[in-house]
């Protein structure tokens, strides 16, 4: 693809978007400090990259790429763009730096260079067309003002006493240095603007959903599926627009430390559901609160997040949608040859379909895992999460051989801390690619008791699990940990974990399809990109106080697969 059709692609879906009405629309602000930061930044990632023909992409492709967009504009100077919630559509606002405007040199000169026709309405205010005279189309205006070129898709939108579109509450973003930020900020006071915000998305949820057609040869199950998927994240997404009294989102790339961290900090407006549902985040403590985290996990997560009345239900449709989708797919499922494996997957689908919705009426996602390494390539996975009656996987377990004929299983091998012990044994077909990760192990073990269902992996993997099970039996401590969530992990430990315990693909006959040929392009950059380093990814989510707190840490080896992934999509610019 070249220049000119990245920008063809890209500029009709901001200009063709609608004009941005009133204040009390939900409004997200995005601000980046220039374009020399962003070529700094993204030189930085590609060059990072593990082969020198992937590093030349930026001299070859990259470099011009961006410079082609910024003829005209001030490369020193921030950008805002602003995305708006509407009655009708999502609606834009693009603020770039000038240096020129017109003649040669000009940005209107490189925006006809891209096939868009500009034509001066009144002093400073141009009107934007695309296509010849018979099929003329007005696509946007654009409006000069405080050495910035503003454009919106109406002329409502870029008024002649336009304020400056790089306030101090951003340039505050700005000055902490960085690359990029994100804001959604309500006035908690405005109780009428908090009202237009919801009419004006609900009458925009219903242009959305009734996007939402048959798919060719989609059946009726995945159609309602896809459907109340999309109901469900646009109730989340209501929610947060209408609610939220403020939420910033922010990233730096730190190039001389050669890392990267981003940020996020939520409040919600007091009064509201949104504010009642964050109320209950760290409230209680976690099942598994004195399962402490290993000194050194090549893996480590903890998960206790709180469901309110209106999550309960969206889950609750969810699980009722997914029986028939999921019934069919098992019906199609070519690793399952024979009737009788596909009517005990099917069977185990619903146990575990009934486990979740169960667990439904202990209002939270209660979790942890933890992976850890040995000397000689020796692993060990600790995994369990909270069950409303975790014996229901007793009978999953039971249906293992059934499903997948080879696998052996000893139902109540021993009782650990009040929980039954099961062990499963891998068939020999699947032992190569599970002993690659878990050198001379054939076992799982599954541990499951009224409160919760354990799996263990590994070496010493009973002994860990023993003493898992006894912590958590043990009396909860009185302070409850803020933190709602946390994960950290070497990525390409997990990436080998899921790997040994994924089962062997089925025989295809035909061709790849395109997903699959994605998918392996990706695994292929990805053991390039960390081939002698270690990709480390931390995230957290904690409370503090009325305030949802946030951070995703990642190590240079990271951000070489980022660069990596960003240097091979460029190909197709060439």
């Amino acid at each position: 693809m070249s220049v000119r059709n990245l920008f063809l692609f890209c500029v009709p879906a901001l200009l063709t978007a609608q004009p941005l009405l009133a204040q009390s629309e939900a409004r997200i602000r995005v601000i980046h400090p220039s374009i020399d930061r962003l070529k700094e930044g993204v030189k930085f990632l590609v060059e990072l990259s593990p082969t020198p023909a992937l590093k030349k992409q930026w001299d070859k492709t990259l470099d011009p790429l961006i410079d082609s967009f910024a003829e005209g504009l001030d490369a020193t100077k921030p950008m805002r763009v602003d995305l708006v919630f509407g009655k009708s559509d999502v609606g834009y606002e693009m603020h770039f730096p000038l240096t020129k405007l017109k003649g040669k040199g000009g940005f209107l000169l490189n925006l006809d260079g891209f096939g868009y026709a500009s034509k001066e309405l009144a002093p400073g205010l141009f009107q934007l067309t695309q296509g010849a005279k018979k099929n003329l189309k007005i696509v946007g205006f654009l409006r000069e003002a405080n050495k910035y070129a503003s454009i919106a898709p109406t002329q409502a939108a870029v008024p002649a006493n336009m304020p400056h579109p790089i306030t101090p509450e951003l340039q505050a973003y700005l000055a902490k240095g960085y690359d990029v930020a994100a804001e959604l900020k309500n006035d908690p006071k405005d109780k009428a603007g908090m009202a237009a915000r919801l009419a004006n998305f609900k009458e925009l949820r219903k242009q959305l959903e009734a996007g939402i057609t048959f798919k060719r040869d989609e059946d009726k199950s995945s159609f309602e599926l896809r459907k109340l998927s999309a109901k469900l994240n646009l109730n989340e997404a209501e929610r947060f627009l209408v609610e939220t009294e403020l939420l910033t989102v922010n990233w730096v790339t730190d190039i001389a430390g050669k890392k990267g961290r981003g940020e996020l900090s939520f409040s919600a407006i007091p009064g509201t559901g949104l504010q009642a549902s964050a109320e209950l985040l760290a409230a209680k403590p976690s099942y598994f609160a004195n399962v402490k985290p290993p000194a050194k996990p090549a893996a480590t997560g903890r998960l206790n997040f709180a469901t309110d009345p209106a999550r309960v239900g969206h889950l609750k449709d969810l699980y009722k949608a997914l029986r028939p989708v999921l019934d069919k797919r098992l019906d199609g499922n070519a690793k399952l040859k024979e009737a009788d494996q596909k009517a005990a997957a099917k069977q185990a689908v619903d146990l575990i379909i009934d486990m979740l919705d169960t667990g439904l009426t202990i209002h939270a996602v209660d979790g942890f895992m933890d992976l850890t390494e040995a000397e000689g390539g020796k692993h060990t996975l600790l995994f369990g999460i909270r069950a409303a009656d975790g014996k229901v996987a007793d009978q999953i377990v039971s249906l293992f051989p059934k499903i997948w004929p080879g696998f052996e299983i000893k139902l109540n091998a021993a009782e650990v801390g009040g929980a039954s012990l099961h062990t499963l044994t891998l068939p020999a077909k699947r032992l190569p690619r599970f002993q690659k990760f878990f050198p001379g192990e054939t076992l799982i073990h599954v541990a499951t008791s009224k409160e919760a269902v354990w799996v263990a992996i590994g070496t010493n993997a009973q002994a860990d699990l023993t003493a898992a099970i006894n912590a958590a039996a043990s009396p909860a401590p009185e302070m409850v940990d803020p933190i709602v969530g946390s994960f950290s992990a070497n990525m390409s430990k997990v990436v080998a974990l899921i790997e040994a315990l994924e089962p062997e693909p089925a025989e295809t006959t035909g061709p790849k399809t395109p997903a699959q040929k994605e998918r392996e392009k990706i695994r292929k950059l990805a053991q390039q990109a960390v081939v002698d380093c270690e990709p480390r990814f931390a995230m957290e989510l904690k409370r503090n106080g009325s305030v949802i707190e946030g951070t995703i840490d990642v190590t240079e080896c990271a951000l070489k697969f980022v660069g990596t992934i960003i240097a091979d999509f460029s190909k197709q610019f060439d």
